[in-house]
């Protein structure tokens, strides 16, 4: 998609051209101050005077190409959404001649365009290292006033004149006048010391704002780095509890399968009017397939079967460890709620995840978990809120991060139940408001039973 530039910078642009435009119409007052100083200098032969007027007649310079170079800045953004492109640094220098162009075609001042195009090439050239960030057009408009400052100061350095430099009336009786008093000494030594001096303070900033740039970028990029060891950290370690967790549970079925077959031989044994020890052996028996169902959905994470919402809560419910706990449970389960199609072992586990993080907080303050489970649009909804502290906004974006933990933990829990609703082609959202509440909400599609058979 095509990026589109707002039309306000285009008017801030014009805006601060026009104004730049109009600097020598709102500065007759200045412009007459300097012409009076160079008549007192001249009548009192005072060159420290003459240096005072030449003070003034570099600062109405660079208010002047400063606010329009400025302008121009803005117009060339609007027109050129890239500012890293040789295409935009053409058309700012085109724009800025143009405008000097237009001031000399408004005023008859006769601005020299060689300074101007210098000004405008260190310009491009020292922005080109500066960060295309926030504070772009801050360090800009520095750099720009360091630069123009420097430049303008060449205009009155006499032996350039013959390179186009100082050609307007102001420049020119300047120098006129430093020629009569000493001989060119005066702005010979002291424009140029006022050139190199902004000159080289402009290459100083330029040079330390990239380096401070380049520093926050490799500041970030380990920050990167970090966050990306420390996903890896926490994979690593999840992985390696998962493949022991799965070999231990894998081991189980051997015991089991025993455990089975020995049942069925007793059973065999025992006499037929011996109800109360069949009914023993029965619940044995049931117990072991439910232990075997268990472990094939840890092992196999695509196993999917139906199970209430009522079943599949009462087994989470009854994995918690509420005892003694100044926490109130309430669960509403809304009436006509389809089956939940899931794998019984991981959503239990998933859901006991957000319930666990709730009690943490509501462990030493006591509190109250609401569980709604309720019908919106052909989806299930399961809805968790506790009355606990809250998260911080600052944290709440980063809650499914790896490895990120608000209580010193291994920071998995929260990814991991985002993994599982996932797998499950489900979502999950979480808000908060610090020191109120925190609300969990889980959605699943529903499955007609022929789908989920099928």
């Amino acid at each position: 998609m095509k990026q589109q530039t707002h039309p306000f910078w285009g008017t801030l642009g014009i805006v601060l051209v026009f104004y730049g435009m109009l600097i020598p119409a709102l500065t007759m007052d200045w412009s007459m101050f300097i012409y009076e100083e160079i008549d007192r200098s001249l009548i009192e032969e005072d060159s420290g005077k003459l240096l005072v007027t030449a003070f003034a007649y570099i600062s109405r310079n660079v208010l002047m190409f400063s606010m329009i170079f400025f302008g121009t800045l803005f117009l060339t953004r609007y027109f050129v959404k890239n500012s890293t492109t040789v295409r935009f640094q053409v058309v700012y220098a085109i724009l800025s001649l143009m405008a000097v162009w237009a001031l000399n075609f408004l005023y008859a001042e006769y601005y020299a365009y060689l300074p101007q195009l210098l000004t405008i090439g260190f310009i491009l050239l020292f922005s080109t290292y500066l960060p295309r960030q926030r504070y772009f057009a801050l360090t800009f408009l520095v750099l720009l006033i360091l630069t123009t400052t420097s430049l303008q100061w060449l205009n009155l350095i006499p032996s350039l004149s013959h390179y186009g430099f100082g050609t307007n009336d102001l420049a020119v009786s300047l120098k006129a006048v430093d020629e009569f008093l000493t001989d060119h000494n005066l702005f010979s030594t002291i424009a140029l010391v006022f050139f190199l001096i902004f000159f080289i303070i402009a290459l100083i900033f330029t040079t330390l704002i990239h380096l401070f740039n380049k520093q926050i970028a490799t500041l970030k990029l380990y920050q990167a780095q970090g966050k990306e060891l420390q996903k890896t950290r926490n994979d690593l370690i999840e992985s390696k509890v998962y493949q022991e967790m799965h070999t231990l549970v894998h081991d189980l079925k051997t015991p089991l399968v025993a455990i089975e077959g020995l049942l069925s031989l007793m059973e065999m044994k025992v006499k037929a009017d011996d109800y109360k020890s069949k009914s023993y052996f029965s619940r044995i028996n049931q117990s072991v397939v439910k232990m075997k169902e268990m472990i094939s959905d840890i092992l196999y994470e695509d196993i999917r079967k139906e199970i209430p919402a009522e079943e599949l809560l009462d087994y989470v419910m009854s994995h918690l460890n509420t005892d003694d706990l100044p926490i109130d449970f309430e669960v509403r389960i809304e009436e006509a709620i389809p089956p939940l199609y899931v794998n019984k072992i991981r959503f239990s586990r998933a859901i006991s995840n957000v319930l666990e993080n709730s009690m943490i907080y509501l462990h030493d303050r006591g509190g109250k978990i609401k569980v709604d489970v309720t019908n919106q649009a052909n989806r299930t909804c399961i809805r968790i809120e506790d009355n606990g502290p809250g998260i911080d906004q600052a944290n709440l974006v980063h809650i499914w991060q790896e490895g990120f933990s608000t209580k010193n933990s291994s920071g998995i829990g929260l990814p991991f139940v985002k993994r599982v609703i996932e797998s499950h082609s489900g979502s999950i959202e979480v808000s908060s408001e610090p020191g109120s509440y925190t609300i969990t909400t889980i959605t699943l599609p529903q499955h007609s039973r022929k789908e989920a058979i099928g």
